[in-house]
C-alpha cells in the first residue's frame, strides 16, 4: 500500500473522539475535528534522541513511548 493513502486512527485525549489522520501527517501536531483539543502527535518511524533531546521530548509529548537504550560497553 501507497504511505500516502494510508489513514491513522489518533484518539483525542480531551474527548474521546476518533480522529482519522493521514500517513503525510506523521510528525506535525494536530487538532480534533471535534472539540479542537490537541491530538498527539503520529510517529510513523523510530526517532533517534540523543542525552540533549531525550528528556526535552519526554516532557513535551502526551502520548505513549517505547525507548530503547544503547550502549557500547
Amino acid at each position: 500500500m501507497d504511505r500516502d493513502k494510508e489513514i491513522y486512527l489518533v484518539k483525542c485525549r480531551s474527548c474521546g473522539a476518533a480522529n482519522r489522520v493521514p500517513a503525510k501527517m506523521a510528525g506535525k501536531p494536530g487538532r480534533c475535528g471535534e472539540c479542537h483539543g490537541a491530538l498527539p502527535v503520529l510517529y510513523l518511524e523510530p526517532l533517534v534522541l540523543g542525552d540533549s533531546t531525550f528528556r526535552d521530548f519526554l516532557q513535551s509529548y502526551t502520548g505513549p513511548v517505547l525507548a530503547e537504550f544503547w550502549a557500547s560497553w
